[in-house]
């Protein structure tokens, strides 16, 4: 029987009994994502230069995570923009609008996690794509 927990309360208990932080699953993401071979790069605006519009900032709102992943026998890897959110966490609105323009504008799709395990599709999706790859350009 899980202890009843009141507000407020919860960072209190131990990480087995409390929901994980955005942290701890952020931390997970990348252990799974570096298991997996892909190269996770902490990109967030806060820790560069909170809103800056300068050339080569990252602006508030960007994912948390820019994950790489090689593509063998070329200088060239695939890369996804992840964000990451406890089950429950909500996109700011910064979030929202930045997100948009990626799609908009550069026709990049972030992804939300929530979960580690949710990391091995990307992982699974990284390897077929490179596995595609490789084939056509042996067929070249």
């Amino acid at each position: 029987m899980r202890p009843t927990i009141l507000p407020g309360m919860a960072h209190q208990l131990a990480p087995h009994l409390r929901p994980a932080t955005e942290a701890e699953i952020e931390a997970a993401l990348r252990d799974v994502l570096l298991r997996g071979g892909f190269y996770p790069v902490k990109t967030d605006a806060a820790m560069i230069n909170r809103g800056s519009r300068g050339r080569g900032s990252i602006r508030t709102g960007f994912p948390d995570l820019t994950v790489l992943h090689p593509l063998p026998g070329t200088t060239l890897c695939l890369a996804a923009l992840v964000e990451t959110k406890t089950v429950t966490g909500k996109l700011r609105q910064s979030q929202i609008e930045r997100h948009a323009e990626l799609r908009d504008l550069y026709g990049l799709q972030p992804l939300i996690l929530r979960d580690p395990k949710e990391a091995v599709a990307l992982i699974r999706e990284a390897r077929r794509i490179a596995g595609l790859l490789k084939e056509r350009s042996q067929i070249m």
